[in-house]
């Protein structure tokens, strides 16, 4: 595979490359609203040649915020303005991904009243915040389906149901964050992911990813052998699995980490490979990869798509100016604009004819 392959992980809606944007909090956002600077964003980087845009991620519910100014999909108010950014996105020719999810004991807001399964994040704010009930969890079941039913309303091409990093999802799974269901099985403490899974597939019709942190980088704590049940559990229900480590248990303070970084720069690649062998649905990662023989090594280590976030935030146009060579720009697949005066395939030409590129 080569980061200018097509992969369709969307019947019939084969993404143009193997790079993708993944979700990064842009803190821009006012009460949940998509603004200017949301389309100029994610539009800019689509036009820029990524095969997939993940949108941040966006809250279910208030209380469910990250941060204060993250975007949100918990009213219909909120739809207009998501149109316009999948509008935007699949207009530049990229495929339009939203990120949903539950912030739990991890919101970072001290101002309104925050649930989670857990009071373990002493290095956040504590205020207002109460252990989640059973008839809450229930409730917010119900948020993610309604959130993905906007996703859809609104013209996404899929979901990601965020499962990682510590967040509400991730809390319910880890039996170190999880202080509300105490049971030794991860398909109890997380069923709700496999309810929210299953119905966004068979109620809301809408494909949908998964990300993971299947593992904590710290001894002792949750391994991607772990997360086997779960990952067979929702495999028939996800288009793909977003592979990820870490920000849950390890960053509050665990002594012994383990090393999954095996020397190299793409750190998740050994976790990426774990997962593999408990399903065979694409996997992505976003892993320090910055450059084409970065996303190469990825592609050739059982990753289907490469994930590039801090260059993209760099470079709106990475893909078309570091990832592909000119000779092979599709200008079906790549279209800066319809100006007569430029394009940009023999413009990248001439650059690389004069050597100035």
């Amino acid at each position: 595979m080569k980061p200018e392959d097509k992969i369709e992980y969307i019947k019939g809606k084969p993404a143009r490359n193997r790079i993708g944007l993944p979700p990064m909090d842009t803190l821009m956002s006012e009460d949940g609203f998509v603004n200017d600077f949301h389309i100029q964003h994610y539009g800019s980087r689509s036009f820029g040649g990524l095969g997939t845009i993940i949108v941040e991620s966006t809250a279910i519910s208030e209380e469910g915020k990250i941060r204060s100014k993250d975007l949100g999909i918990w009213k219909e108010e909120h739809i207009e303005g998501m149109t316009k950014l999948a509008k935007i996105i699949k207009l530049g020719g990229a495929l339009a991904g939203l990120q949903i999810n539950h912030a739990g004991s991890k919101a970072e807001m001290d101002d309104i009243d925050k649930i989670g399964t857990t009071m373990f994040y002493d290095y956040l704010p504590q205020k207002r915040l109460k252990l989640i009930t059973e008839k809450q969890i229930e409730e917010i079941e119900e948020k993610f389906i309604n959130a993905a039913k906007r996703a859809k309303r609104a013209g996404f091409d899929f979901v990601e149901v965020h499962g990682a990093h510590g967040y509400l999802l991730n809390q319910l799974m880890n039996p170190k964050l999880n202080d509300v269901i105490k049971s030794n099985d991860i398909l109890i403490r997380g069923k709700i992911v496999i309810n929210i899974l299953k119905r966004i597939k068979e109620e809301v019709g809408i494909p949908a990813g998964l990300r993971l942190s299947v593992s904590d980088v710290l001894k002792g704590n949750m391994e991607p052998i772990d997360y086997k049940p779960m990952i067979e559990a929702v495999d028939k229900y996800v288009n793909y699995f977003n592979v990820s480590t870490g920000e849950t248990v390890a960053k509050i303070g665990g002594k012994e980490t383990i090393d999954y970084f095996g020397g190299e720069k793409i750190f998740r690649i050994l976790p990426a490979k774990e997962v593999r062998k408990y399903t065979k649905k694409p996997i992505f990662i976003a892993s320090n990869i910055s450059t084409r023989d970065d996303a190469q090594f990825a592609l050739d280590n059982q990753v289907d798509l490469a994930l590039i976030g801090r260059e993209s935030i760099l470079n709106p146009s990475l893909f078309l100016t570091e990832m592909i060579d000119v000779e092979n720009i599709d200008e079906n697949l790549y279209h800066w604009n319809n100006n007569i005066w430029y394009n940009h395939k023999e413009y990248l030409s001439l650059m690389k004819m004069l050597k100035l590129k």
